[in-house]
């Protein structure tokens, strides 16, 4: 059996990481353009929907943790409700958002998209660097890790 050890900053925070970095940066860039365009109100806006995209999307890491641990039915159960409750609260920050005053709903929804498409940009760049454990068993008439070792050191 050989066993291919696994690349640095493959931990779940090593994998999570760039995307809530990813998704902070283009929310502070959001909230900064918007505080010059629109001002007060812009930045505010802009605030409020990066906490919107990166709670949302934290939140949505739960069930996955519990399925590393080997809790997958716990965490079907915990995406299930998870989602739904995230919706929901989602649909309802948009409804007070929608009617408070004080706030560029503009703004908002500019920063929700930026936000989102960073946290997916910081993902898939994770993934694709992603390097996990790997454990290739040998067969029978294939010498092991050792054998193979002092045969290499023969030649």
């Amino acid at each position: 059996m050989r066993v291919r050890p696994a690349a640095p900053g493959t931990s779940a925070r090593g994998l999570l990481g760039p995307a809530v970095l990813a998704a902070l940066a283009a929310g502070a860039l959001a909230v900064v353009a918007a505080a010059v365009v629109a001002g007060g109100p812009g930045a505010a806006g802009a605030s409020i929907g990066l906490a919107l995209v990166v709670g949302f999307l934290l939140l949505g890491q739960v069930p996955v943790a519990q399925v590393a641990r080997g809790r997958r039915g716990l965490a079907a159960g915990l995406l299930l409700m998870l989602y739904t409750a995230r919706v929901v609260l989602l649909l309802v920050a948009l409804r007070v958002l929608s009617d408070a005053d004080g706030v560029d709903r503009e703004a908002v929804g500019l920063t929700v998209i930026a936000a989102a498409l960073a946290w997916t940009a910081g993902t898939v760049w994770s993934a694709l660097r992603w390097r996990p454990l790997l454990v290739e068993p040998t067969g029978p008439d294939e010498p092991t890790g050792h054998e193979a070792d002092g045969a290499a050191r023969q030649r």
